[in-house]
């Protein structure tokens, strides 16, 4: 009897379809570039238990007529292709022809079309199984209906996130082909609850505007340059100011949201002498680019493309950027604050962080540094463990030694392991010290930012910070720990709120903390008085395990007493 067989056909559509449909997000995305495809100006999504229960995607394209309504169905049955040749030249969001067939495999799906005469379609399909077909009254587009997505495949099912985490799959996405396709109007609901009404718009700008608010566009500066037929426009920080994290960089090759290395190696290359330190680029990068020179088919969700010139797609992209500078000015504007009368400006030069991170970790912040008055190479004792502070070096490395040998030891990221270890107890004990601000922070969040924090508001407030909804897509930072400054305290809660977005939920915790411990602690290239390394080391060596940061980094490297002796050639006592 042989040991290979042939699949049956319910079965084969079932394993294609999981390749295709790996999550609701896959229905949202999918039925929106059809919709997109079809010349909509205007798409209505609507969700319930995160898209699970139903997915509803409502346009105003051209709509099918009853017959391609019914051959849509079948596998690889598309409109966007008739021969090989169109493959090598693909400017549609769709092509393969799987999507309908793939959702109707692994859901009860409903879809009502009309091309805008008397009649139109209905079709009702479950899994695999036609139900019915029916003429129905419809104004000119489609709707699709999906309800109990892998209600035929409980294995897929359970393996699916929680309700909150898969909306903000499919929320992520939408705001991001929202700002792809500006002169389209977005509508998205989850239950009774709207998320976002985004009317059509003339330009870019006005869609940042809709999604991210005033704020955002404040910070961003106007690219565009051409070159060879090819085009790299939109926006991008304004230099020296940047973001925390790399969560607001958005690609698009030929309006299609991409994940594309070489367009963000050229973007954080251009960036990198011109931003402040450990601060990245925000941007909104398009590039149009030859169809023939882009393969789009090289990834199942057609999430990444492979370009036939790399190099000059880098190419192109670090000119945009350069010469975008180059009108611009690199020159930082001096913000004004004015607070219970007293006015403050901050000026372009960093101020020192306050030395009570080295001591008592809730100790109000003081301006000034203890004076550095010793040498960096005398030997001062540690106040513990046998370990001599020997000095600085590149101020980004403390140079240690004992009996063992020698350490040397990254500052950064041994204070973040030091920290995260204090934190983490506080965090255990419910006991953050709080700040409240004179005047509350006010800031805006995208629509994914917002499910973000709804879902993490527990989170949050245990570690210190209380939000509260200020009016629309604006939130106000009314407490935080007492271990920030003011002027930091806001950025860092974004960065968290980014951090740990994507973090499975029993991670979180420790992402914050880890997140909070490295924003807080102190950077490299940060000179350190003797008292301030000695109490480091101090610090590090009573933790039972030094070797790695709560990233994962290396914290410090050590060299035996013997391999000294041996490279000097000396006799090891």
């Amino acid at each position: 009897m042989p040991k290979i067989a042939l699949l049956s056909p319910d079965i084969s559509r079932k394993i294609a379809a999981g390749e295709v449909i790996e999550r609701p997000f896959s229905v949202v995305k999918e039925l929106v570039e059809n919709s997109l495809d079809a010349g909509a100006a205007s798409i209505r999504v609507e969700l319930a238990a995160g898209g699970k229960s139903l997915v509803r995607v409502q346009d105003d394209g051209c709509g099918m007529s009853r017959e391609d309504a019914l051959l849509a169905f079948e596998r690889h049955a598309t409109s966007k292709i008739h021969e090989e040749a169109d493959l090598e030249r693909i400017s549609t969001m769709g092509f393969r022809g799987e999507a309908l067939a793939s959702i109707a495999a692994v859901s009860r799906l409903t879809l009502r079309t009309s091309e805008g005469g008397e009649k139109a379609v209905e079709v009702e399909r479950q899994g695999d199984r036609l139900v019915a077909v029916r003429d129905v009254g419809l104004a000119r587009g489609t709707t699709v209906e999906v309800r109990d997505l892998f209600f035929n495949l409980p294995a897929r099912l359970k393996f699916l996130k929680s309700d909150t985490s898969e909306l903000s799959q499919s929320t992520k996405w939408l705001t991001s082909i929202a700002c792809g396709y500006f002169e389209v109007a977005f509508f998205l609901s989850h239950g009774p609850r709207l998320l976002f009404n985004w009317p059509r718009v003339k330009t870019l700008k006005e869609r940042l505007y809709q999604v991210y608010g005033k704020d955002l566009i404040d910070r961003l500066m106007d690219m565009d340059y051409a070159e060879a037929g090819s085009r790299a426009y939109g926006l991008a920080s304004r230099p020296p100011i940047g973001r925390a994290d790399k969560s607001q960089q958005f690609f698009y090759v030929n309006r299609r949201p991409v994940k594309d290395r070489i367009m963000q190696a050229a973007l954080n290359q251009a960036f990198r002498p011109l931003l402040e330190k450990n601060q990245y680029a925000e941007a909104f990068l398009f590039l149009t680019h030859p169809f023939g020179e882009v393969d789009v088919n090289v990834h199942p969700a057609k999430a990444e493309v492979r370009f036939l010139d790399s190099q000059a797609v880098f190419r192109i992209v670090l000119r945009s950027i350069e010469n975008a500078v180059l009108h611009e000015g690199t020159i930082k504007r001096i913000p004004f604050i004015a607070r219970q009368g007293e006015e403050r400006v901050q000026t372009l030069v960093e101020e020192p962080r306050p030395p009570h991170l080295f001591g008592d970790p809730y100790a109000r912040p003081t301006t000034a540094r203890p004076p550095r008055t010793e040498s960096p190479m005398e030997f001062g004792a540690s106040p513990g463990g046998g370990f001599k502070v020997l000095g600085q070096y590149l101020d980004m490395y403390i140079v240690a030694a004992s009996e063992e040998g020698i350490f040397v030891i990254d500052q950064h990221n041994a204070h973040e392991k030091v920290l995260f270890e204090k934190y983490k107890e506080i965090g255990q004990e419910r006991s953050w010290p709080r700040k409240l601000a004179l005047i509350p922070l006010l800031f805006d969040l995208s629509p994914s930012e917002v499910l973000s924090l709804d879902e993490n508001k527990e989170l949050f407030a245990a570690s210190g910070f209380r939000v509260e909804e200020a009016g629309g897509r604006t939130y106000a930072l009314k407490e935080y720990p007492d271990i920030l400054r003011d002027e930091e305290a806001q950025q860092i809660f974004l960065s968290l709120l980014a951090e740990i977005k994507d973090e499975q939920l029993g991670g979180r915790q420790d992402k914050l903390l880890a997140t909070l411990a490295c924003q807080t602690a102190v950077k490299a290239g940060e000179p350190l008085s003797r008292v301030q390394m000695e109490y480091l080391v101090d610090e590090l060596f009573k933790l039972p395990q030094q070797a790695l940061c709560p990233h994962g980094r290396p914290v410090l490297l050590k060299m035996e007493r013997g391999q000294i002796d041996r490279g000097l050639r000396r006799q090891s006592n």
